[in-house]
């Protein structure tokens, strides 16, 4: 298996060369061209990069989890859901890189292979840092009006966390 992917890349990098020159492309000025335009996207969205994660950092600094952990401790006892995967479950629509390193201060704290853990890892994979994701795509293309992407992302967001934790009840309690 190593094998034929050490030998996959190099050959879909020929088939775009032949298939390029075969249709009289100018290969490496498209390459140029697509390298250029990358990096001008790039360059458009830092505002709203720097923007999401200055905020994010406000937030977690100003205590904004623990508020939101305290009120949505009964929600999740209502729903079955532990404590200890409140703050993953808020952290994870903001920050991607907060929210795995939350998962392994969880992991450490409660056990590799234990059902809280388990259930960590599957909301950490089912789940979408929607925030940063709403401010790379929108910012992007200087979209404003984002409707109905939020909330319907929040609604995916909760459905993916209560379907990980009954998924993990169902296959390993």
């Amino acid at each position: 298996m190593e094998l034929f992917s050490n030998i996959l890349v190099p050959l879909i990098i020929l088939y775009i060369v032949i298939y390029g020159k075969s249709k009289k492309i100018d290969i490496y000025d498209s390459f140029v061209k697509g390298a250029v335009d990358g990096l001008k996207s790039a360059w458009s969205i830092t505002p709203y990069i720097i923007g999401i994660f200055l905020a994010i950092g406000v937030f977690k600094t100003g205590g904004g989890i623990e508020a939101l952990e305290f009120i949505f401790k009964p929600i999740a006892n209502l729903m079955s859901i532990p404590k200890e995967l409140i703050g993953l479950i808020i952290v994870k629509p903001l920050s991607g890189s907060g929210a795995l390193g939350m998962y392994t201060e969880l992991a450490q704290r409660v056990g590799v292979d234990t059902i809280i853990e388990k259930m960590g890892s599957t909301i950490v994979g089912a789940s979408e840092t929607i925030f940063y994701t709403m401010a790379i795509y929108y910012g992007s293309l200087k979209i404003k009006n984002t409707r109905h992407t939020l909330t319907c992302a929040m609604i995916s967001h909760v459905v993916g966390v209560i379907a990980s934790v009954f998924i993990c009840y169902i296959m390993f309690v």
